[in-house]
């Protein structure tokens, strides 16, 4: 009984001297920890990089959406503009992608003789915004002021451009124009010019004519007016190709009342990066 009073309380004092091992306490996360773990950067659309990117370049004023007023100084002058996003597109150059825009300025004030700008930009994204990939600007098209319009044309696999439509209208003559914007390897470049159509049908009122009362007047008349189209368009049989071939089609009526079609190929010379348009793809005449 006195050996087993003893070892009870041996037992009681043991218990008495241990205590719970306590949780260890988690470490403050390091800054190195945080940031990694921290929410990602919130995404920035590609027209909230396009709207701060005009602002940057046109000023406070510059909107996507409609026209806003600035100015343009060419040549040491500086005359007031109204300007607008003409065309914009987004495209896939290799495994990234870029941002096509064009901004057309007007002359508020311009006379029949004076041109309009267009301003040709390829944007490509860099953090939340656009930096210039390669730009050309100050381009001079149309007359009465205004620069005509501007779209965005696939030339090739992933080789894509600037369409400019613009024209002069006088002495009873219509004068289109459409103008290639092409990326080359040192920039944008000015890659040439053809007729989109010519017609001088405000000289002559041929229906005012009555040819069964007046034959001869009736006939030189409709032998005198033409009208020919000038259709442009990229042949893309060979999908894969990085630059495709350019066709134009022109067809219309020419002079003696001829009916015309005939299509024009071109390779796009890789040491210029221009077309060699003949002459008569320029032409103010029906020949």
């Amino acid at each position: 009984m006195t050996s087993l009073a003893a070892l009870a309380l041996a037992a009681a004092a043991l218990l008495a001297g241990c205590k719970p091992t306590a949780a260890p306490v988690p470490a403050a996360p390091s800054e190195t920890s945080t940031a990694t773990h921290a929410e990602p950067t919130a995404h920035v659309s590609r027209t909230a990089r396009l709207q701060a990117f005009l602002v940057q370049r046109y000023g406070k004023n510059a909107r996507l959406s409609g026209e806003w007023h600035g100015s343009w100084t060419q040549d040491g002058e500086t005359r007031p503009m109204d300007w607008q996003v003409c065309a914009e597109q987004p495209v896939v150059s290799g495994d990234s992608w870029q941002q096509l825009l064009a901004v057309c300025g007007a002359l508020s004030e311009g006379a029949h003789i004076d041109p309009g700008t267009i301003d040709f930009f390829v944007l490509r994204p860099q953090g939340d915004g656009f930096e210039v990939a390669s730009e050309l600007t100050g381009e001079r098209f149309g007359s009465g002021g205004q620069p005509g319009t501007a779209s965005i044309i696939r030339a090739g696999s992933d080789f894509y451009g600037f369409r400019v439509e613009d024209g002069w209208f006088g002495q009873g003559f219509s004068l289109l124009s459409q103008s290639l914007i092409l990326p080359g390897p040192n920039g944008l470049v000015a890659s040439g010019s053809v007729r989109s159509h010519i017609d001088n049908d405000a000289q002559y009122e041929c229906d005012t004519v009555d040819a069964s009362t007046d034959p001869d007047t009736a006939n030189d008349c409709r032998t005198r007016r033409f009208s020919i189209d000038f259709a442009l368009r990229f042949d893309d049989s060979d999908r894969s190709a990085r630059v495709w071939p350019l066709l134009i089609e022109e067809t219309g009526n020419t002079c003696g009342g001829k009916r015309l079609r005939q299509q024009h190929r071109f390779t796009l010379d890789t040491k210029t990066w221009t077309y060699s348009f003949p002459e008569s793809l320029r032409r103010e005449g029906c020949e």
